[in-house]
């Protein structure tokens, strides 16, 4: 029997938004101001003024309306396309804590940030 088609790649899916966010590189060696496009708990879009080479450790600091202090997360950029002078960069997350996810769940779910 074969399995229904998934209208998305991902395995969790992604909710549009419109937050601001620092980027650092993982080493630390430098930090980039980012929009977040669309976000989910196992990753998320951004653009930014500059490319981000695929494979590169990123560390990202959400700004939410709600959130007392930013959300950082750790990730790894998966893909890049550039538009119009602009890089849209794909991040995939490394939840190292139960505390990031929950955090980030909460985040989801309020409405604050549309």
């Amino acid at each position: 029997m074969s399995r229904p088609r998934l209208n998305h790649f991902r395995a969790f899916a992604r909710r549009p938004v419109g937050l601001s966010a620092v980027v650092s590189r993982g080493d630390g060696s430098w930090k980039r101001p980012a929009r977040l496009i669309d976000l989910g708990l196992g990753g998320a879009c951004m653009e930014m003024l500059e490319a981000v080479p695929n494979g590169t450790a990123i560390s990202l600091a959400v700004e939410a309306p709600h959130l007392w202090d930013p959300l950082f997360l750790e990730g790894e950029v998966v893909w890049l396309h550039t538009i119009a002078g602009n890089a849209r960069v794909g991040v995939r997350f490394y939840h190292r804590s139960g505390r990031t996810l929950r955090t980030l769940t909460e985040l989801l779910e309020a409405e604050a940030y549309h």
